[in-house]
């Protein structure tokens, strides 16, 4: 093969001899002919290698041909390539690492998210000392029921609640009340005829009509009658426990038949109790 730099492309690999190192030019490697030969592999002897006994400085200034120049340039190519995937794979992997373990920390110091509850609770409305009319507007417009205690009236007023005014609760709960019948408000006149219906009441029996005239004879306490009437039905006495107290009194005072103590017990000059009062008062006394 001739070493000149003629333009025609050789198809043909180039002879056995020490060439610059493909992975390595600054050094020489052994080329057989066919491939490159280790760096601990020494060649055959050959009319070439007497080449190998040359001064190094000979063949380092040998002039080289153009297809040495490019065989020294795909080894270098190569190399390169081999050490650039190492070096770009290898700090690929160690920055892939490092990212993994900060995003770990970041994970294990970041504090977790808790979702915020919304509050759906309403305040209750305080109602005590109110008329139940008024607290149950109150407390249906808030949102919520009102329980009452039994028999009471809308304008009874409230005493107790539960939930207390103030406190929150879902809408829709129960708020129970306990009410009273507002305190009545008299004028001094039936103030005094009330007191006096009591004190008769305390000191013997009376029937409520005998109730009445005593509170309303010019005799008696002299009240109007209308006025003697409201205080007999407001004082709250029990008519057949008052007609018993009047028969026992009889009795006490003198003999009677069942009939005559009847009698005297429904004359409207006598006791003026109903006659199932009176019947209620002999059957008490054992007539």
């Amino acid at each position: 093969m001739s070493d000149n730099n003629s333009t025609h492309i050789p198809t043909s690999l180039p002879p056995a001899g020490w060439y610059p190192d493909p992975q390595n030019p600054a050094a020489q490697r052994y080329w057989d002919g066919a491939r490159w030969l280790a760096h601990d592999v020494a060649p055959a002897a050959s009319a070439d290698v007497a080449l190998d006994a040359a001064p190094a400085a000979t063949r380092a200034t040998k002039k080289l041909t153009w297809w040495q120049w490019a065989l020294i340039a795909l080894g270098a190519l190569v190399l390169i390539g081999i050490i650039g995937g190492a070096v770009g794979g290898g700090g690929s992997s160690e920055e892939d690492a490092s990212a993994g373990e900060r995003v770990a920390a970041a994970e294990r110091t970041a504090d977790p998210i808790e979702e915020e509850e919304v509050d759906t609770t309403v305040a209750v409305p305080e109602v005590v000392g109110k008329a139940v009319s008024e607290a149950r507007e109150l407390i249906e417009a808030a949102g919520f029921t009102l329980t009452v205690n039994a028999g009471a009236g809308e304008d009874w007023l409230i005493l107790t609640q539960g939930p207390v005014g103030g406190q929150k609760a879902e809408p829709g709960t129960a708020v129970s009340v306990i009410a009273e019948a507002p305190m009545p408000v008299y004028t001094l006149e039936q103030e005094n005829a009330l007191r006096a219906a009591q004190s008769y009441l305390d000191f013997t029996g009376f029937s409520r009509q005998g109730l009445i005239d005593q509170l309303s004879s010019q005799y008696g306490s002299g009240y109007p009658v209308d006025v003697a009437t409201w205080a007999a039905d407001t004082v709250g006495a029990d008519w057949n426990a008052e007609a018993v107290e009047s028969a026992q009194s009889y009795l006490e005072f003198t003999s009677f038949s069942r009939q005559g103590l009847y009698d005297q017990l429904t004359s409207a000059y006598g006791g003026q109790f109903t006659p199932d009062q009176a019947n209620h008062a002999l059957a008490a006394v054992g007539y």
